[in-house]
């Protein structure tokens, strides 16, 4: 693991304790969405991350524009800004989000579809998929339109193939065989 993920890591553990202590897990999940939206524009982004800014003028800036959040999620990019390691609030949101999903018993399903789905093929899906696994399901959407047609779910390590390539293929190698 690198060392920027240990450290994401170490710091999105220590953000979710405060957050479910402090029980405002959905608040810190939009607040560091909304700092990883700063941090990934590009003069924003730039600007927190530069050496040369001193870390307390980062810090105030990151409060002037991010002004709705909770002031321990204030305390936390901070902390981070004083640490110089701001560039990593991207990777902290994604693992936060990551923890508060585990936390819920929610599994995340990557849906590969041809065409974009809209809401209600998506939550048909996430039903039929919750069925079959007896948890909550949250789908992230991917097109490909190699594969013809169908679905491919993968949920963890288990991939459900229903795609007409994956059919085709499956045919090919029957007749072949």
């Amino acid at each position: 693991m690198a060392r920027s993920s240990v450290r994401a890591l170490r710091f999105a553990e220590a953000a979710f304790a405060v957050a479910r202590d402090t029980q405002q897990l959905d608040a810190w999940l939009d607040a560091l969405g909304q700092a990883s939206t700063v941090l990934e524009n590009g003069a924003a982004g730039s600007y927190l991350t530069s050496p040369v800014v001193p870390p307390a003028r980062k810090a105030e800036a990151l409060a002037e524009l991010l002004p709705g959040v909770p002031r321990t999620v204030h305390n936390f990019l901070g902390i981070l800004a004083h640490r110089n390691h701001l560039e990593l609030i991207p990777e902290i949101a994604r693992v936060f989000a990551r923890l508060l999903d585990e936390h819920r018993g929610v599994e995340v399903a990557t849906v590969t579809t041809a065409v974009p789905i809209d809401d209600g093929e998506r939550q048909l899906i996430a039903s039929r998929l919750s069925q079959r696994l007896g948890k909550t399901v949250r789908i992230e959407a991917r097109v490909d339109p190699s594969i013809l047609g169908g679905v491919i779910a993968q949920v963890g390590d288990d991939v459900i193939d229903g795609s007409v390539r994956g059919r085709l293929d499956r045919l090919s190698r029957r007749l072949t065989a």
